[in-house]
């Protein structure tokens, strides 16, 4: 009987063990340049702005991306600096 209740637990387990492999693979495989660029690409176009092109990104910390954005809005050339976290997938301009 005891081999019948622990059956049902291992094969639990190993389906968590399943989802964390998961989303680590979804972390590393978007810890990267070019995801952080087109994220904040992405977010500018989103809130407006266009034309936009990108100066430079850098890494900041293990997950953290900066990227330098040329874009237009408002009729007028702008730089703006975006944050890119890894670990969340959140861009954001400082607007």
């Amino acid at each position: 009987m005891s081999k019948l209740l622990s059956l049902p637990a291992i094969g639990l387990g190993l389906g968590l063990i399943g989802c964390s492999t998961t989303s680590d693979v979804t972390y590393a495989d978007r810890n990267n340049f070019d995801v952080a660029r087109s994220r904040c690409v992405e977010v500018a176009r989103t809130i407006g702005y266009s034309d936009v092109a990108v100066d430079s990104v850098e890494r900041d910390g293990a997950a953290e991306w900066k990227v330098r954005l040329v874009a237009k809005k408002d009729g007028k050339d702008r730089k703006e600096r975006c944050e890119y976290d890894a670990r969340t997938n959140i861009a954001s301009l400082d607007d």
